[in-house]
């Protein structure tokens, strides 16, 4: 796990905590997963914060289990053995991780300031960690879902289980993801605009974003400024 916190504000003062999956993507380009191609978050809040843009806020980059990534990021089996393990990531997650930020770095963790994100996989399993803690999350970061897992049961889950009004909603894909990734994004975007309060349901479908840290790392300065605004 890689934390991030920046020098400015009010050192005593609570902040927010942003909880992001695939760490090893995040922060150093030496570790992601294609070498030289990180989302540069450490880089990207500072000069948000510089920029006054959003307000100090702690960034804890979880890291993935490499090869039994499918199995913990995953809701279902879906046909893969092993797999639909997020709901036992999700309570380590909650359960663990979060107290021990609390601890370690002040963070404040009440409904409204713990966020959580991430991209393909870690969308998907934001949602399904979100859902699994209802009005746990405040803010939810969700670039690129895999929402094709287990023939679309993310999409059947969110409609039957709908997500607090008050939630604010970051929600993108690339049209050149494929077909099927911009239909389901859309799909997704149709029933939280029915869930959510009027604003609270942000992204874009981006015509030049492909499924990569590249277009994920570009986007993300848009999504962190309308969560964290």
């Amino acid at each position: 796990m890689t934390v991030w916190t920046s020098d400015l504000g009010d050192p005593g003062a609570p902040r927010s905590l942003l909880l992001m999956h695939d760490g090893q993507n995040l922060f150093d380009a030496a570790r992601a997963h294609r070498p030289g191609h990180s989302w540069q978050v450490a880089e990207t809040a500072a000069r948000l914060e510089e920029d006054g843009r959003i307000a100090p806020l702690v960034i804890a980059g979880i890291d993935h289990a490499a090869d039994d990534r499918i199995l913990e990021m995953t809701p279902t089996e879906g046909g893969h053995p092993g797999a639909g393990l997020a709901w036992r990531y999700g309570r380590f997650v909650v359960e663990e991780l979060v107290p021990f930020l609390e601890a370690e770095y002040g963070v404040e963790t009440r409904a409204g300031h713990l966020a959580m994100g991430g991209s393909s996989l870690g969308g998907l399993v934001t949602l399904a960690i979100a859902q699994q803690y209802p009005a746990r999350f405040g803010r939810l970061l969700v670039m690129s879902p895999s929402l094709w897992w287990d023939d679309g049961v993310m999409l059947s889950r969110v409609k039957r289980h709908r997500f607090a009004p008050d939630t604010r909603i970051w929600l993108d894909a690339g049209l050149k993801e494929g077909r099927q990734t911009a239909a389901n994004a859309r799909r997704l975007r149709r029933l939280l605009a029915d869930q959510l309060d009027a604003g609270n349901l942000g992204g874009v479908l981006d015509p030049e974003g492909d499924h990569s840290e590249d277009s994920w790392r570009r986007r993300l300065p848009a999504a962190l400024t309308w969560l964290f605004r």
